[in-house]
């Protein structure tokens, strides 16, 4: 049935071959449906388009023909209302981008023989409402596809729901949203309704500037430390800041991801000053410049396992080291010392690698969370760095980043 859904689906697109281009707001939902359907046709005649240029016109198309803005809450419900509007949108770009993908992915768009038929077999207007029923034959077989209209705000109409036998869009996507939901996170969604090749654990874009980050928690012993973290921004971008004193408070996001499938973390951050005398080896002396923890799980519930990638003071990147004690991180070393300070720098590794390298056999499936640590309450010194574009890749040329494992306390 759900193959038979988006047959209707691809199907949308080339609805009526020919008819005139017409966007004025007194269109009929026929006219609407027609119009669309014939820019969509010229734009895949057309071969002096970049592939790219044309991904955009057909995004573009399905942005104004489809109720995008109805359809999410529709779909999310609940959780759409506990989202922030840059939430919100990206839901809404994930899903247009995901009913593009439905249509170029069907053989049916490569077919050449044999001429497609649509008929309006019956209809329903109202003011603000309309229902198209269609027949779409070829080849002597038939398919018959319902198209739900509103009209928008601004007098357009807008197709907000369509049906291929038992199934519509809104409950086809209700139900992946759904499933995805009950196990992984938002921002895991996101990534898998537009079948992009990262999932955007943060990147800061969606918090206000001068405060701290949405959706960030602390330890409840913390509650009452100054944060020294805050968004700030640099040429359109924002970036989180960090600039300790010795407060050392970890900031941690609970977010799920699928590991097998997206095993790689990426990560973005500018060291500006690093803790003199700093060395992860030892507790009196443990203080990184910067510091992006993953973790994996939390053992019985409340023991965490994570690995902790680090800006070290002093020790060669490629170190590795874990001191003593329930629920310490295995610290591995990213960068190390000035060299780079007041640079934005890019580095990529492999979790499932630093897991087996660190903690030993195989790592969880499912990663629960992130956390962010700039101290220099050890040394009684000062740490400042940034910090952007936290991602899990499905593909990536890296390894764990563990070349030597040091004796620690």
């Amino acid at each position: 049935m759900l193959r038979l859904f988006f047959y209707g689906l691809v199907l949308l697109p080339i609805v009526l071959l020919a008819g005139s281009i017409n966007y004025e707001h007194d269109s009929s939902p026929e006219e609407t449906i027609e119009s669309y359907s014939q820019k969509w046709n010229e734009i895949v005649n057309n071969d002096s388009l970049m592939q790219e240029t044309q991904k955009e016109q057909f995004l573009k198309i399905i942005d104004s023909l489809f109720y995008l803005e109805r359809l999410g809450p529709q779909i999310l419900q609940k959780t759409w209302v506990k989202l922030d509007s840059y939430a919100q949108n990206q839901l809404v770009e994930a899903l247009k981008s995901s009913i593009l993908q439905k249509i170029c992915d069907s053989s049916l768009m490569k077919v050449t023989d044999g001429k497609i038929a649509l008929t309006f077999k019956n209809k329903e207007i109202k003011e603000n409402f309309a229902m198209l029923n269609c027949d779409f034959v070829r080849n002597n077989h038939k398919i018959s596809i319902e198209i739900y209209m509103l009209r928008s705000p601004k007098g357009s109409w807008k197709i907000s729901n369509l049906k291929i036998g038992n199934i519509s869009i809104l409950h086809y996507y209700y139900s992946v949203c759904d499933d995805i939901l009950k196990k992984y996170s938002f921002p895991y969604l996101v990534s898998e309704l537009g079948e992009y090749h990262f999932v955007a654990l943060e990147d800061f874009e969606g918090s206000p500037l001068g405060e701290l980050p949405v959706g960030w928690t602390w330890k409840k012993q913390d509650n009452d430390k100054n944060k020294p973290y805050r968004i700030e921004t640099e040429n359109g971008n924002k970036y989180l800041e960090a600039t300790d004193d010795g407060e050392s408070v970890i900031l941690g996001k609970e977010i799920k991801w699928d590991l097998k499938k997206y095993p790689y973390i990426s990560f973005r951050w500018r060291g500006h000053r690093i803790p003199e005398g700093g060395d992860e080896r030892f507790h009196e002396r443990v203080d990184s410049a910067a510091g992006i923890y993953i973790i994996y799980r939390k053992k019985f519930g409340l023991i965490p396992e994570s690995v902790k990638y680090v800006w070290s003071s002093k020790h060669p990147v490629g170190s590795a080291m874990r001191r003593s004690g329930i629920g310490r991180p295995w610290m591995v070393v990213a960068e190390s010392g000035k060299d780079h300070l007041g640079e934005w720098r890019t580095y990529v590794f492999n979790l499932f690698e630093a897991y087996q390298k660190t903690f030993g056999g195989n790592s969880p499936d499912v990663a629960i969370g992130i956390g962010i640590l700039s101290d220099a309450n050890s040394t009684k010194s000062h740490a400042h760095a940034d910090y952007d574009d936290i991602r899990a890749l499905k593909k990536a040329n890296a390894d764990s980043g563990v070349l030597n494992i040091l004796k620690a306390e």
